[in-house]
């Protein structure tokens, strides 16, 4: 399904506006679906798919998992990339369609990417909003918008759900979040040209920002400036962007956005990258898209590594699930995962880390962050 006009940067309306029915350039959910199984047979060493859940109408939500060992609990950096958590933002699947046929296809024959691949757990849905694509509609089956479902600043709205995760999409993101345990994270959107940060609900112009905003501003630039990303037609241009990045109060405020969610909740940076300021109308149109944005996928997949990892056990060698990892002066709380494994996405700086689980008395840490290289650290908690 392909808009035929462009989609306003700030709009909220679920109502369909017209599009039209054209799989020879966009691929319907059945055929996102067969092209997730042919590659999961296809590459079956570094690929695993798994069902997220279903969406309203029944359509299962799929996860593709790349990474050398798909199926083990590995000690390395998880990183989350959505598209159409808005259904008639297309453009955002076909991207990740054609990231995971580059990556999986390349694999082999490139030794950047077959590092990344070996060193990352790399999930990618790319389709969260199966039935609004379907029906061409930016909400789901319910008419509700899915990036006001979460509840983070989560307020009543005509399409905002009756309560925080009350649609199944949303709830279901969130439980198979909560239970890989993302570092890093990226909602791929269109209708603009930007890299938008958490705060959604705040503005930066007033002051409120992240407690741990450097990291979220470096990852955000990151993002913009690894490749070509920067030279997309439209990049928005007002006295708050800043290298093709804008805190996401100052764009335009909304309420309960996955981002927002993923940080103050999970622990995990996610940055809203708005691609384009429409859906393409030719195969050329998507490849040039991709073409913008592959580069900074891959580098921002790269940078999950940053800052320091471990494993947190007891004294008897035993793993410390869901332990919290802080730092001090900072907002997010990383934990661990059923293994003890913990990642903690930091700049090179100075910190004291704080790590904490029920039963167990707290452990503190100084540590220096010489570089951009991650540093271990495994920690042993006492009753």
């Amino acid at each position: 399904m392909v808009a035929v006009s462009a989609l306003l940067a700030v709009s909220l309306s679920c109502v369909d506006d017209g599009v039209i029915q054209s799989f020879e350039v966009y691929h319907s959910y059945e055929m996102v679906e067969d092209l997730l199984f042919e590659t999961s047979k296809k590459y079956p060493d570094i690929t695993s798919l798994q069902p997220i859940g279903p969406s309203v109408e029944g359509r299962t939500i799929w996860a593709l998992i790349i990474s050398d060992k798909p199926n083990e609990n590995e000690q390395e950096p998880r990183v989350r990339l959505v598209g159409s958590i808005h259904g008639d933002e297309n453009i955002t699947t076909e991207i990740l369609l054609k990231f995971i046929a580059y990556i999986t296809a390349d694999y082999n024959s490139n030794q950047y990417i077959r590092r990344l691949v070996d060193s990352r757990y790399i999930v990618v849905i790319p389709m969260l909003n199966p039935d609004g694509v379907e029906q061409g509609s930016r909400c789901n089956a319910n008419g509700v918008d899915l990036n006001r479902n979460f509840d983070v600043a989560w307020t009543h709205g005509e399409d905002h759900g009756s309560s925080p995760f009350s649609e199944i999409e949303t709830s279901s993101l969130r439980d198979y979040s909560n239970a890989t345990i993302f570092h890093l994270s990226a909602t791929f959107h269109a209708g603009a040209v930007l890299v938008n940060m958490p705060f959604d609900y705040e503005r930066e112009s007033a002051g409120i920002v992240p407690g741990e905003y450097s990291l979220v501003k470096y990852m955000a630039k990151r993002y913009s400036t690894s490749g070509a990303f920067l030279e997309t037609e439209g990049l928005l241009d007002t006295r708050y962007v800043d290298e093709g990045t804008i805190n996401g109060g100052d764009w335009y405020i909304i309420y309960g956005s996955l981002q927002d969610w993923s940080y103050v909740k999970t622990g995990c940076v996610d940055l809203t990258i708005e691609m384009y300021r429409y859906n393409p109308i030719t195969r050329d149109e998507i490849l040039d898209v991709f073409l913008l944005n592959r580069e900074s996928i891959l580098s921002y997949i790269d940078a999950a590594g940053i800052g320091v990892y471990g494993r947190v056990t007891d004294e008897n060698g035993n793993p410390i699930p869901d332990a919290r990892v802080t730092i001090e002066e900072g907002d997010m709380v990383t934990v661990t995962d059923r293994d003890g494994n913990y990642h903690r996405v930091l700049l090179p700086g100075n910190y004291v880390l704080t790590f904490s689980a029920d039963g167990f008395q707290d452990y503190y840490e100084e540590i220096e962050i010489l570089d951009y290289n991650p540093r271990i650290l495994d920690v042993l908690l006492q009753e």
